[in-house]
């Protein structure tokens, strides 16, 4: 028996001048969206909705997009983001959430940066010049931090607990933030950086040695505007993202990536 999903991320309709329309892209009954449709919260759930038309179920994570503008108070900006987008139809957020679907565990949370990602650079120093690089304060880049921690370890607590229940076969985690800092090594451009620092959460990749059963088939992610689809320790890792338009890496004509995993 195999499930399928259609795999979205990075959005960014805010930098895009046509209207955002999933018309004839839908190749699946369900979708996972791994977060960055904009920065303009008023986007995010006519976007969602329109997704919604064509998914039996469209799975949602947030990105740091969608705080772009509320960084210097991440909890109110969750209680409000949660506001705005419930009651939409077939549309579950996953933040802190699992959702199963034909005996598959999706998993997720945004995941944040632990701003250590690379061990060769300074953790203050990376701190520090995402603060200054979008002019949030110390304690914003203080909740960042706290919320990496916290998400990673719902997603370790999660992936123990799925271990004992028979019924679920296989697991797919789905993060905004980069997973693990080896799908990027060959990135020159970024070795080196505090962009790479801030690129991901150092602490998720301990989650796989929760994974004793071998559950873990996909781990889903976004953020990083480059194509990658890679197998690390028999787990696939993929993401899809648009990228924002102007840029050097965007797509002009983008589609879904139609995943597939087999459970029999």
């Amino acid at each position: 028996m195999k499930i399928h999903f259609d795999l979205i991320s990075d959005l960014h309709v805010d930098t895009w001048d046509e209207p955002f329309s999933w018309e004839g892209k839908a190749t699946s009954l369900y979708a996972v969206v791994a977060g960055d449709i904009s920065r303009e919260r008023s986007d995010i759930r006519p976007v969602l909705q329109e997704l919604s038309a064509h998914y039996k179920i469209v799975i949602f994570v947030d990105g740091n997009d969608e705080h772009r503008w509320t960084l210097d108070d991440l909890g109110d900006s969750y209680q409000t983001l949660k506001e705005e987008i419930h009651g939409i139809n077939n549309v579950v957020w996953l933040q802190d959430n699992t959702v199963v679907i034909d005996n598959v565990a999706f998993v997720g949370v945004n995941g944040w940066t632990t701003f250590d990602f690379d061990n060769d650079l300074s953790y203050q120093d990376s701190k520090r010049w995402v603060e200054e690089r979008y002019r949030i304060s110390m304690f914003a880049g203080q909740q960042i931090e706290a919320l990496a921690m916290s998400d990673a370890g719902f997603l370790c607590r999660s992936i123990s607990k799925l271990q004992t229940h028979q019924d679920i076969k296989k697991i797919v985690l789905v993060t905004h933030f980069v997973p693990n800092v080896r799908l990027l090594r060959h990135d020159i451009e970024l070795e080196g950086t505090h962009a790479l620092n801030s690129t991901g959460n150092s602490l998720l990749t301990r989650c796989i040695d929760e994974d004793h059963e071998n559950k873990i088939h996909t781990w889903c992610f976004g953020h990083y505007h480059s194509d990658i689809d890679t197998t690390i320790d028999n787990i696939r890792y993929v993401n899809n993202c648009r990228g924002r338009s102007g840029t050097n890496w965007c797509k002009a004509v983008y589609y879904p990536k139609r995943i597939e995993i087999d459970i029999s």
